[in-house]
């Protein structure tokens, strides 16, 4: 492995398709896919092992999805900063890359230092938005019209291939060694199955309903009597993630 690597965070986002960050960074140059199990943030008092749970059966889907196009996910467990520096003196890291992500508290302070590590270590992170949410906003003005072309963008299709890297097997982490409930400090259950072919199945009822009532209502029972609608682009969304035609 001569060149530095695009190193790709994958974080709430185990996709690739309408995974924008994964795109670019292919074009950049070699690609590393990796997650990052953070005990820290799943000791957090809005975790559970029913969420870890479902983040591991989409892990799986995104591990094999990512080796059916060249180049397997690399799963590592520990402090984000202290793996990216790790990483960084290895192989070298030329550029970050994620999703501008929308978590809690603890995960935007671990932004910030994944930031400050980044800038002074010369290296660009780039955070494309995964949807209308925009940080750091100053004012409000203009928010609308940046939220109507986010929400009409394309989205962005699955790689055609991914370069595997040479000699990348001790890159490899152990999705079975990452799932252990013990070395989280979760009690172990039996959650219900997730994962994102579960997802997919609630999108196929999405765009099957839709077709049948052309708008999906939802009347909660606070609403009042009022009526909540799914919007045109959650649906078109919806269609083209498991591959529906318009």
């Amino acid at each position: 492995m001569t060149a530095q690597l695009n190193i790709v965070w994958f974080k709430r986002d185990l996709r690739i398709t309408d995974h924008q960050p994964l795109t670019l960074a292919i074009e950049a140059g070699p690609v590393l896919p990796l997650y990052i199990v953070e005990p820290e943030l799943w000791a957090q008092p809005d975790a559970s092992g029913r969420q870890w749970d479902f983040a591991a059966e989409s892990l799986c889907e995104l591990q094999q999805a990512l080796a059916n196009i060249g180049q397997p996910l690399c799963i590592m467990v520990g402090d984000t900063v202290q793996i990216f520096e790790q990483l960084h003196e290895r192989f070298g890291i030329a550029n970050l890359w994620s999703h501008e992500e929308t978590g809690n508290g603890w995960t935007y302070s671990r932004d910030l230092a994944v930031s400050a590590w980044a800038r002074q270590a010369g290296i660009a992170w780039h955070e494309p938005r995964p949807f209308g949410v925009i940080r750091r906003l100053k004012s409000r003005n203009g928010w609308a019209k940046a939220w109507e072309r986010d929400m009409a963008s394309e989205v962005t299709p699955a790689p055609m291939g991914l370069a595997p890297l040479d000699g990348d097997g001790h890159l490899r982490g152990a999705l079975e060694d990452a799932r252990a409930f013990q070395s989280l400090g979760f009690h172990q259950k039996s959650p219900p199955g997730g994962g994102r072919s579960v997802g997919c199945s609630g999108m196929i009822w999405v765009s099957a309903s839709w077709r049948q009532r052309e708008q999906i209502s939802i009347v909660p029972k606070s609403a009042g009597g009022k009526t909540l609608r799914i919007s045109e682009q959650v649906r078109q969304r919806c269609r083209t993630i498991i591959g529906h035609p318009s």
